[in-house]
């Protein structure tokens, strides 16, 4: 079983800390995860960037809680503070809510009808009574932090409220038996030593279910599948997609890590049938990555898939996002995305609902290669 530790941010519940200045949020999260882990003041506006904390609910899964800065903050930059909150609710699966008394709730309505689990702080004070006597149809749960019987009231809704999908990277295209071969150059901006998340996880998932994976390079590529008797499908990098579709053998299956990620993180149907756009007169692009690592030489978002889409539209214009830059979705007539390895699902069909509402077509990294590489129709796609 993979180490609680280790799993990533992007694959746990995120449950968002939110509320008035001075609540109790910050006290909230100390006493949620045992630990000291934010700071608490009377003094307004002490939580500014968002803070994440990652933890294990027991029989529930691996979370990362977010304490958020306060609303209705008045101090000088409380502005600022506010935007930073609204960026993370797109990254929320479930929200906690400290109420405050004479509370407008004004930010609920960003919420969108996720799950949302009220609750009054300061049980020790005449306030936090009056909370849940002024609150009363939300149903909040009065926290008391001399015990732990308010965390495990809290852990309780958590669970009864949030129904994790049981998702998986390779879907269909793997099954117990199976031998996966996996194409993996390393890119240059990949750390060394390592081999990158997308990789990591679909190997992790290969021998959970009772398959084989055999990795190589597009070097040794031709010499790893004449070695194998079987091989039952090929998971390349999407840089590698042509070359390998043009050696591997016409009987094997193909995809890319991106295409997975696809499926896995965002929406797969949307993707596929945005790319088409590819094929007719586009102005303007924007290509979005999750990572903010500096551009390189021969990376593939800055670099390599602006040259596969000027070949066919020389002309365009081509704009770039990175980490959580705001994206303005109606001025873009295609946004191509990375396989968002560091976004949670959540984040990734919030981005892709916005896309939709502004009319907007989205597709990924390995969708657009494929598409641009006329083997988009050819290549296995996760079901």
């Amino acid at each position: 079983m993979t180490s609680i530790s280790k799993t990533g941010h992007s694959e746990r519940v995120h449950i968002g800390i939110f509320g008035k200045t001075n609540s109790g949020k910050s006290t909230l999260l100390n006493y949620l995860t045992g630990q000291d882990v934010a700071i608490v003041s009377p003094i307004e506006g002490t939580t500014t960037d968002p803070i994440r904390k990652p933890m294990e609910i027991t029989n529930f899964g691996p979370v990362v809680f977010i304490d958020t800065a306060g609303t209705a903050d008045e101090t000088q930059l409380g502005k600022e503070r506010y935007q930073k909150t609204l960026a993370e609710i797109d990254k929320v699966d479930i929200f906690l809510y400290v109420l405050s008394p004479e509370d407008d709730l004004e930010i609920i309505t960003e919420f969108k009808n996720k799950p949302v689990i009220f609750l009054a702080m300061k049980m020790d004070t005449c306030e936090g009574n009056q909370i849940l006597d002024d609150f009363a149809n939300k149903n909040p749960i009065g926290v008391d932090l001399s015990s732990t019987k308010s965390r495990d009231k809290i852990f309780s809704k958590i669970k009864a409220l949030y129904k994790k999908e049981d998702l998986s990277i390779t879907k269909n295209l793997v099954k117990k038996g199976d031998m996966v071969v996996l194409v993996m150059p390393q890119d240059a901006a990949a750390p060394k030593d390592r081999i990158i998340k997308p990789q990591v996880m679909t190997i992790r998932e290969i021998i959970d279910k009772g398959a084989s994976a055999i990795c190589t390079d597009l070097r040794n590529f031709e010499n790893t599948i004449k070695s194998l008797n079987k091989i039952d499908l090929i998971i390349t990098d999407s840089q590698a997609f042509k070359e390998v579709y043009e050696k591997k053998p016409n009987e094997v299956k193909l995809t890319s890590f991106s295409v997975l990620f696809s499926a896995f993180k965002g929406d797969l149907e949307y993707f596929v049938e945005s790319a088409n756009v590819l094929d007719g007169d586009i102005k303007n692009i924007l290509i979005a990555e999750a990572c903010s690592h500096p551009p390189i030489d021969e990376d593939i978002g800055s670099v390599k898939i602006p040259r596969l889409i000027k070949k066919t539209h020389p002309d365009i214009n081509i704009d770039f996002a990175r980490g959580n830059d705001p994206i303005a979705y109606e001025k873009y007539d295609l946004i191509i995305a990375c396989g968002s390895c560091m976004f949670n699902r959540t984040h990734v069909l919030n981005r892709v609902a916005k896309a939709k509402e502004a009319g907007t077509p989205m597709t990924n990294y390995g969708i657009a290669i494929a598409k641009m590489n006329k083997i988009l129709e050819k290549i296995s796609l996760p079901e």
